[in-house]
């Protein structure tokens, strides 16, 4: 008995060494879909800018949508856990990709499965541009999730940081574009203002651009640290000033998504089901859609309510609007419920 579990013990260290040996590496984010394979409909999760870089010492380096954090990991068995507070299952790992479960969200339905390349094969037919300066320095142009330096904080995005630290009044509205230099040691070099609306203030972003020494680490090519060019734009409230200005009525029709008012209806909705006011519910989960047509929660919310409600109709346009946005569960409810009778119209 004791034989054995030694045995179960040390085969799962084993197991887990292995999983970190081959884990080991940079990481590049490849497709994020939800835990049954459903697609991501919201642009900024499924565009989402994702690196991992895991080392031998049990540290990692993450830099999401350009904001860059470290911190620790351990492997038990097959589960990753990054930082002390991400849990994910390890689904599938080897030399060409690395699939990830996440396993500790309040709501599994939501959770995300993360497929990763490593850098290598993610590079492969990317061909950085280069010049020269004219000190016959070598720099590389920067391009995101390939080459590009990594601002080192895990609250801000170098444009933010460099923004937050802009001296530029706020009853005024401008647009700048900068370019400048991360050489190979992480300093910064050659900041020069290629467009501005207010050339007054161009010292002041130079300043904030000043302001963000020490906070950068070279980019990297065929890893080797190299002086890479990031060109950054500045909008100081610029677009929405230019959005008034060529607004053609105040009561021209809602074309774009509001994504934090459909998410209000969504809650107000799940309330109005939780004190069973269905027809509220209905209303809510309704306008929500109006908001969002993407909302996959509030399309299942509302085809629930009309289950309840034994409004089988609504609820099979419910469930056929989300399985034509390829959602797997409901797709199984669809041709449980709904598929033996006719196609309901969703007109």
């Amino acid at each position: 008995m004791y034989k054995a579990l030694i045995l179960v013990f040390f085969s799962t260290q084993i197991f887990a060494q292995t999983l970190k040996e081959k884990l080991v590496g940079e990481w590049v984010i490849d497709v994020i879909k939800l835990y049954d394979d459903s697609p991501i409909l919201k642009d900024d999760v499924r565009n989402i800018k994702l690196r991992y870089t895991f080392m031998k010492n049990d540290s990692f380096r993450v830099t999401i949508n350009g904001k860059t954090g470290q911190g620790t990991y351990k492997i038990k068995k097959d589960t990753l856990i990054i930082a002390n507070s991400a849990y994910f299952k390890v689904l599938a790992l080897d030399e060409i990709k690395l699939t990830i479960l996440s396993i500790n969200v309040q709501n599994q339905d939501k959770a995300l499965k993360l497929s990763f390349l490593p850098v290598r094969f993610h590079n492969l037919g990317f061909t950085p541009q280069t010049y020269r300066t004219k000190g016959q320095d070598t720099i590389y142009v920067s391009k995101p999730n390939y080459l590009e330096p990594l601002f080192v904080d895990a609250e801000m995005s170098a444009a933010q940081f460099i923004s937050a630290n802009f001296f530029f009044p706020d009853y005024k509205a401008g647009d700048f574009y900068a370019r400048f230099i991360i050489t190979k040691l992480g300093e910064i070099k050659g900041i020069e203002i290629l467009n501005s609306t207010h050339e007054n203030y161009n010292k002041y972003l130079i300043k904030a651009i000043k302001a963000s020494k020490g906070k950068w680490m070279p980019a990297t090519w065929e890893g080797k640290p190299v002086n890479a060019e990031i060109k950054m734009g500045f909008d100081m409230g610029w677009s929405d000033k230019m959005a008034l200005k060529n607004q053609s009525s105040a009561t021209a029709p809602k074309t774009t998504i509001d994504a934090n008012e459909s998410n209000f209806y969504l809650m107000q909705g799940n309330i109005n089901v939780e004190e069973k006011r269905y027809s509220a519910a209905i209303k809510n989960l309704s306008k929500s859609l109006e908001y969002d047509p993407l909302n996959i929660d509030a399309y299942y919310a509302r085809a629930a309510v009309f289950a309840l409600t034994k409004d089988t109709q609504k609820m099979c346009e419910d469930l056929l609007q989300l399985k034509n946005l390829q959602q797997v569960k409901a797709t199984e409810l669809w041709k449980k419920f709904c598929d033996k009778n006719k196609t309901p119209s969703t007109k």
